[in-house]
């Protein structure tokens, strides 16, 4: 559980995987069926849009200047999450039992190892920023999207980024719970659903 200085603790739920894969779509149906069934919840899209850290990881996406300067992307969004964490989350906190994060730290971790950011580098950056209580990892192949950034465009990338985050489910299957993202909409969302009130129970 999250705990934020006013003393309020809400629990976090953070969807990560590889780049479309159906995450923002899963986020907002978690939302909905966790308040049908009986909880306060709320969904966040991470990077939060901050108006500083928030254009310069997009552009940085866009330009290709990320396989550039690997470590600035990530280190932006941790600054990005830090700022959300300590500005935003503790309301989110005092309104909500369950807070569901479109990413979160997994992202940093498994990005940064794809681009060549050294593990040692990643776990500082992440100080001090809390861990979710449960992570969704959405696994499979691709959808279609058009007006692909540099990283989304590279099946290599992509590739290697997948494994990665198979790897941290082997790892920690308790924590990192691997679902078959190319299911159905709502069979996946069932599935996830279930899950996550599980854990909540």
């Amino acid at each position: 559980m999250f705990t934020a200085p006013n003393g309020k603790s809400c629990f976090l739920v953070a969807l990560e995987g590889a780049d479309r894969l159906g995450k923002a779509t899963q986020a907002q149906l978690l939302e909905e069926g966790l308040n049908a069934n009986g909880h306060k919840a709320t969904v966040e899209e991470i990077p939060y849009d901050d108006d500083v850290t928030h254009p310069e990881i997009y552009r940085m996406l866009k330009d290709g200047s990320v396989n550039l300067e690997p470590a600035v992307l990530q280190t932006l969004h941790a600054v990005n999450r830090r700022y959300f964490q300590h500005s935003f989350l503790p309301t989110l906190a005092r309104h909500f039992d369950v807070v569901v994060l479109d990413r979160w730290n997994l992202s940093t971790r498994v990005y940064g190892a794809a681009s060549g950011v050294s593990e040692a580098v990643t776990e500082n950056l992440l100080k001090g920023i809390a861990d979710p209580d449960v992570v969704i990892v959405l696994d499979g192949q691709p959808f279609p999207k058009d007006g692909l950034d540099v990283w989304e465009a590279d099946t290599e990338f992509q590739r290697t980024v997948r494994t990665g985050y198979r790897a941290w489910c082997e790892r920690d299957p308790h924590r990192y719970v691997k679902f078959d993202a190319n299911g159905t909409k709502m069979q996946v969302h069932e599935q996830i659903l279930e899950c996550v009130l599980g854990r909540l129970r």
